[in-house]
């Protein structure tokens, strides 16, 4: 079974059944559109810095290989592993996309197959009728120091000096 990251989209004015229905469901497992067409993949997810770091980093690599001789399998080698990292990583940088635009985690469904999951999830929202549990930003506790000159572990000189 496959596990589906549920992102529900910024709050709005439509309510939280328009957050719901407009939810995404990324699934959690190796990405083989990412591996195979890497940059491509890239492109089509919208991820334009992971794209620019990809394409400047080839170009460094083809850069290398004609000034210094770098041997075609080890660009080959070089690429099948960001191909690899990407296949394996790929659907977490999409979650992280969608946190930075204000996405939220709703929820991580466990199922075989997406509209499972769909079904699943909705199921799970709409059996209580009630809102989802928002999460609200709260502030951190705040830190006690010592009010007095704070002790130094380590081959650093005396709080006081010498």
């Amino acid at each position: 079974m496959a596990f589906y990251t549920v992102m529900t989209p910024p709050p709005a004015a439509g309510g939280w059944r328009e957050e719901m229905e407009q939810a995404r469901l990324v699934p959690d497992r190796f990405s083989w559109g990412a591996f195979l067409l890497t940059g491509l993949w890239l492109l089509g997810k919208r991820l334009w810095l992971a794209t620019l770091l990809f394409v400047l980093v080839w170009a460094g690599l083809l850069y290398l290989r004609s000034r210094f001789g770098l041997d075609s399998s080890a660009l080959s080698l070089i690429y099948w592993s960001i191909a690899l990292f990407l296949g394996i990583e790929g659907n977490n940088f999409v979650v992280r996309k969608l946190t930075r635009q204000g996405w939220r985690l709703a929820d991580v469904v466990e199922a075989h197959s997406l509209p499972e999951a769909e079904r699943r999830y909705f199921e799970q929202v709409l059996a209580g009728e009630t809102a989802p549990a928002r999460s609200e930003a709260v502030a951190p506790p705040a830190i006690s120091r010592p009010s007095g000159p704070l002790p130094i572990i380590g081959l650093f000189p005396e709080a006081r000096g010498r």
